[in-house]
């Protein structure tokens, strides 16, 4: 069994373990950036397989609808158990397109959150690592979508600590795929894009997929 495959074996696995009203979105996020990952890969000449895998996996940790953050080391234990650390990896670096957003990460438990710190410092990032930041970026709750939609979608429901610095950051890493592909990334699903509705209001799903470390608002009574 390759990669892709063991993914697809996991997500059907992490699919049942879930029954809430949100599953579906959740699950739609895990497969477009399974696709936006693969799409671009195979442009590259990366290996689109793994990086569908790993796009596939990136929220795994996610099977538990309220792991919030925590759900980055549910998705990294669980691909380790599975024999994947090339996606394991990929379960963590995901959430930091930026290394310093991981200062202000809270796990809920103190060894969780020092190795999560330790790890993301003194890894370096290679272009599997970045390719899944920018999948994450580009994958909302109702498909393949733009970095504008994505930020609007968040900034309506959660404070970012430095919200200009994290958009830069996700558009210097779309750059970077721009340049390497030799086309706007955009221009790769162009029909997708169009086809995604946005639906950026308060409480929408898509800003709980929300990537980066993140504070959630009070709700407005």
């Amino acid at each position: 069994m390759n990669k892709r495959e063991k993914a697809e074996e996991i997500f059907a696995w992490g699919k049942e373990q879930r029954t809430d009203k949100m599953r579906d979105s959740w699950l739609l996020h895990l497969r477009s950036a399974a696709k936006v990952a693969s799409v671009i890969a195979e442009r590259i000449q990366l290996d689109a397989d793994l990086a569908y895998a790993m796009g596939l996996m990136h929220d795994i940790g996610r099977c538990d609808f309220e792991a919030g953050m925590n759900h980055i080391m549910i998705g990294y234990r669980k691909m380790m158990a599975e024999g994947l650390p090339e996606i394991a990896r990929t379960c963590l670096t995901h959430s930091f397109g930026l290394k310093e957003q991981v200062e202000t990460l809270e796990l809920s438990t103190v060894e969780d959150t020092e190795f999560v710190k330790k790890y993301i410092r003194e890894i370096e990032y290679d272009d599997y690592d970045r390719l899944i930041q920018l999948a994450d970026y580009m994958s909302g709750a109702h498909g393949v979508t733009t970095l504008e939609r994505r930020f609007c979608s968040v900034l309506a429901r959660y404070d970012l600590a430095e919200p200009r610095r994290d958009l830069m950051g996700a558009y210097k890493l779309k750059r970077y795929f721009d340049e390497k592909c030799g086309v706007d990334v955009y221009e790769l699903f162009r029909e997708e894009i169009a086809e995604s509705p946005f639906r950026g209001i308060p409480g929408d799903y898509e800003a709980s997929l929300a990537p980066g470390v993140y504070t959630k608002r009070e709700e407005a009574q």
